[in-house]
């Protein structure tokens, strides 16, 4: 192959790229939260599913093993559903006892430190889901345009970069939370 059809296949690799990387940052600026609580619905059913189909037999006859999985696809993605604010409020109180244990020294006062992050994201889940999406969603969809723009030799300011992405995570949250 010569070196202009090497160079065109490349380019349409890198605009392709590209282009799902501004999909992808659009879904998830705009939609993340409710897809973050769905994916961990369906990973909690599918392990609530697959022990049941793993244990029931040893309980019930095998024509109600089916009934089973269902059921414990239903109880087990509730369960990941409903907790998914408190294990973030856990990862949230352990990351920050592990990065003040070191600074503070005094174990009561990180412990305390640490129960406040847990209680602060548990109560404030919900916003900080947005937020964080919205702002994630942001960073990839600029990846893509800036992938985009780089074969045209555009290259953007760090000042104008950092400006869409506060105006995008902006919309973004802005449509979360009206949604």
């Amino acid at each position: 192959m010569n070196l202009i059809g090497e160079l065109g296949s490349l380019v349409i690799a890198e605009t392709a790229s590209g282009v799902i990387l501004i999909a992808l940052g659009l879904i998830l600026m705009f939609l993340g939260r409710k897809l973050v609580k769905i994916v961990f619905f369906l990973l909690g059913g599918l392990i609530g599913a697959l022990l049941a189909l793993r244990v029931a037999f040893l309980f019930i006859s095998s024509s109600y093993i089916y009934f089973a999985a269902l059921a414990g696809f239903i109880i087990v993605g509730l369960i990941f559903y409903y907790l998914l604010p408190f294990g973030a409020g856990l990862m949230a109180g352990l990351a920050t006892f592990l990065i003040l244990r070191p600074i503070i020294g005094d174990l009561l006062i990180t412990l305390l430190f640490a129960l406040a992050a847990l209680i602060i994201v548990v109560i404030l889940f919900n916003k900080l889901l947005t937020v964080g999406t919205a702002f994630l969603g942001s960073i990839i969809l600029l990846a893509g345009l800036n992938q985009i723009a780089a074969q045209s030799g555009i290259y953007l300011p760090s000042i104008i970069q950092l400006t869409l992405l506060i105006v995008f995570t902006a919309i973004g949250c802005y449509v979360q939370f009206k949604t």
